[in-house]
Protein backbone atom coordinates (compact mmCIF):
# COMPACT_ATOMS: atom_id res chain seq x y z
CA UNK A 1 0.00 0.00 0.00
CA UNK A 2 1.35 3.25 -0.94
CA UNK A 3 0.25 6.75 1.10
CA UNK A 4 1.07 10.10 -0.40
CA UNK A 5 1.29 13.86 0.43
CA UNK A 6 2.26 16.79 -0.66
CA UNK A 7 4.57 18.76 2.11
CA UNK A 8 5.51 22.19 1.31
CA UNK A 9 6.35 22.21 -2.31
CA UNK A 10 8.02 18.51 -2.82
CA UNK A 11 5.93 14.85 -2.49
CA UNK A 12 6.95 12.30 -0.25
CA UNK A 13 6.11 8.99 -0.17
CA UNK A 14 5.89 6.24 2.23
CA UNK A 15 5.40 2.48 1.65
CA UNK A 16 3.70 0.05 4.10
CA UNK A 17 4.11 -3.72 4.30
CA UNK A 18 0.27 -5.42 4.74
CA UNK A 19 0.65 -5.03 8.63
CA UNK A 20 0.35 -1.12 8.13
CA UNK A 21 4.06 -0.45 8.90
CA UNK A 22 6.78 1.69 7.04
CA UNK A 23 8.95 0.22 5.19
CA UNK A 24 10.67 2.92 3.46
CA UNK A 25 10.28 6.74 2.66
CA UNK A 26 11.79 8.76 -0.14
CA UNK A 27 13.73 11.19 0.50
CA UNK A 28 12.19 15.12 -0.77
CA UNK A 29 14.90 16.17 -3.68
CA UNK A 30 15.71 20.00 -2.21
CA UNK A 31 15.01 21.05 1.00
CA UNK A 32 15.17 24.50 2.94
CA UNK A 33 16.41 25.11 6.34
CA UNK A 34 16.56 28.44 7.45
CA UNK A 35 18.27 30.02 10.77
CA UNK A 36 18.26 33.38 11.91
CA UNK A 37 21.58 35.12 13.47
CA UNK A 38 20.28 39.02 14.47
CA UNK A 39 19.49 40.81 10.97
CA UNK A 40 20.74 37.84 9.06
CA UNK A 41 18.36 34.86 7.33
CA UNK A 42 20.42 31.63 6.64
CA UNK A 43 18.91 29.59 4.51
CA UNK A 44 20.87 25.72 4.39
CA UNK A 45 19.57 24.57 0.88
CA UNK A 46 20.25 20.95 0.11
CA UNK A 47 19.66 18.30 -3.16
CA UNK A 48 18.33 19.16 -6.11
CA UNK A 49 17.71 23.32 -6.85
CA UNK A 50 15.48 21.79 -10.48
CA UNK A 51 12.38 21.97 -11.43
CA UNK A 52 9.60 25.24 -10.55
CA UNK A 53 8.68 23.00 -7.61
CA UNK A 54 12.07 23.10 -6.48
CA UNK A 55 13.02 26.48 -6.84
CA UNK A 56 10.03 27.82 -5.88
CA UNK A 57 10.47 26.46 -2.05
CA UNK A 58 13.66 28.35 -2.09
CA UNK A 59 11.92 31.53 -3.43
CA UNK A 60 8.68 31.12 -0.33
CA UNK A 61 11.92 30.79 1.90
CA UNK A 62 13.79 33.68 0.73
CA UNK A 63 10.74 36.49 0.20
CA UNK A 64 9.63 34.90 3.71
CA UNK A 65 13.06 36.24 5.38
CA UNK A 66 13.46 39.61 3.00
CA UNK A 67 10.17 40.60 4.14
CA UNK A 68 11.25 40.51 7.77
CA UNK A 69 13.83 42.62 7.15
CA UNK A 70 16.86 40.23 7.08
CA UNK A 71 19.87 39.91 4.79
CA UNK A 72 20.01 36.57 3.47
CA UNK A 73 22.89 34.04 3.20
CA UNK A 74 22.06 31.06 0.92
CA UNK A 75 24.06 28.13 2.30
CA UNK A 76 24.29 26.35 -1.05
CA UNK A 77 27.09 23.72 0.12
CA UNK A 78 24.75 20.96 -0.08
CA UNK A 79 23.00 21.56 -2.98
CA UNK A 80 23.91 18.70 -5.90
CA UNK A 81 22.22 20.02 -8.36
CA UNK A 82 20.71 23.23 -10.60
CA UNK A 83 19.19 24.16 -13.55
CA UNK A 84 17.72 26.92 -15.19
CA UNK A 85 14.82 26.89 -13.04
CA UNK A 86 16.84 27.30 -10.04
CA UNK A 87 19.34 29.78 -11.35
CA UNK A 88 15.71 31.81 -12.50
CA UNK A 89 15.29 31.68 -8.99
CA UNK A 90 18.55 32.74 -7.48
CA UNK A 91 18.30 36.11 -10.38
CA UNK A 92 14.19 36.86 -8.59
CA UNK A 93 15.97 36.57 -5.09
CA UNK A 94 18.88 39.10 -6.02
CA UNK A 95 16.06 41.48 -7.86
CA UNK A 96 13.78 41.18 -4.33
CA UNK A 97 16.27 41.48 -2.05
CA UNK A 98 18.01 44.51 -3.84
CA UNK A 99 14.36 45.89 -3.77
CA UNK A 100 13.92 46.00 -0.34
CA UNK A 101 17.09 47.25 0.29
CA UNK A 102 18.64 44.29 1.36
CA UNK A 103 21.92 41.96 0.94
CA UNK A 104 22.31 38.16 -0.57
CA UNK A 105 25.15 36.94 -0.20
CA UNK A 106 25.90 32.72 -1.49
CA UNK A 107 28.19 30.76 0.91
CA UNK A 108 29.73 27.39 0.49
CA UNK A 109 28.86 27.40 -3.22
CA UNK A 110 30.23 23.88 -4.80
CA UNK A 111 32.74 24.56 -7.89
CA UNK A 112 30.32 23.40 -10.48
CA UNK A 113 27.44 25.21 -8.74
CA UNK A 114 29.39 28.37 -9.17
CA UNK A 115 30.91 28.29 -12.05
CA UNK A 116 27.34 27.51 -13.67
CA UNK A 117 26.16 30.76 -12.42
CA UNK A 118 29.70 32.22 -13.29
CA UNK A 119 28.72 30.95 -17.08
CA UNK A 120 25.38 32.21 -17.21
CA UNK A 121 26.27 35.99 -15.69
CA UNK A 122 24.43 35.35 -12.38
CA UNK A 123 27.19 35.15 -10.19
CA UNK A 124 27.44 39.02 -10.54
CA UNK A 125 24.57 39.54 -8.61
CA UNK A 126 26.40 38.22 -5.54
CA UNK A 127 29.28 38.03 -3.04
CA UNK A 128 30.57 34.78 -2.39
CA UNK A 129 31.74 33.46 0.67
CA UNK A 130 33.79 29.94 1.11
CA UNK A 131 31.49 29.45 4.44
CA UNK A 132 28.50 30.70 6.64
CA UNK A 133 30.75 32.20 9.32
CA UNK A 134 32.88 33.89 6.68
CA UNK A 135 29.43 35.42 5.51
CA UNK A 136 27.83 36.50 8.88
CA UNK A 137 31.41 37.83 9.73
CA UNK A 138 30.83 40.02 6.64
CA UNK A 139 27.25 41.36 7.25
CA UNK A 140 28.35 41.93 11.00
CA UNK A 141 30.98 44.07 9.78
CA UNK A 142 28.33 45.92 7.43
CA UNK A 143 26.45 46.77 9.99
CA UNK A 144 29.26 48.26 12.15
Amino acid sequence: MHRYWKKRGHLEVMVLDRNNEELSVAKPRFVVRREKFDDVGVLHCAGRLCYEGEAKLLAENALESLRLGDDLILDLGAVEMLDSAGIGQLVLISMQAQALGQEVCIACAPDRVRKLLELTNVASLFEFFESVDDALDSCSEQVA
